[in-house]
């Protein structure tokens, strides 16, 4: 019984395993806080950078399986930032969020390969339900 608790124990103290990397780019920082706190806690490899600049210095980006990015930012768009990474060879998922969209925005974020849009204030259970199945989606592919 004594070696069952211990298990047991062990098992509560070794981190969730990681559901998938997923690379956010929002120049709100409560926004951006907010939702690495969220994707996190759900058991993603969360890396969240303030402006698309961040993410392109950095490397281990382009291993993401997922992006999540803002449209409207100070040094460039979603859809830019979509449009150079996959220029770089990366093949992941996007899902674009922003509380600036109407119809003509979204036709160009469809047309520039986005899987997913969302408005703010962000729908989280819709928002991580969407993206589990985009990091699914993913690597059955």
């Amino acid at each position: 019984m004594l070696a069952r608790h211990r298990n047991a124990m062990d098992a509560l103290r070794q981190p969730p395993p990681r559901r998938g990397r997923i690379v956010i780019v929002e120049d709100d920082a409560g926004v951006r806080r907010s939702l690495q706190l969220l994707l996190a806690g759900q058991g993603y490899d969360v890396r969240a950078y303030p402006s698309a600049r961040g993410l392109g210095s950095d490397p281990e980006a382009l291993k993401a399986d997922c992006l999540v990015a803002d449209l409207v930012m100070p040094d460039s768009d979603g859809l830019a930032l979509l449009r150079q990474l996959r220029h770089a060879g990366w093949t992941g998922r996007a899902v674009l969020i922003s509380g600036h969209l109407d119809e003509s925005w979204e036709a160009c974020a469809r047309g520039e390969g986005f899987d997913a849009i969302f408005t703010k204030p962000l729908p989280e259970s819709a928002l991580t339900a969407c993206l589990g199945k985009l990091i699914r989606s993913r690597s059955e592919s």
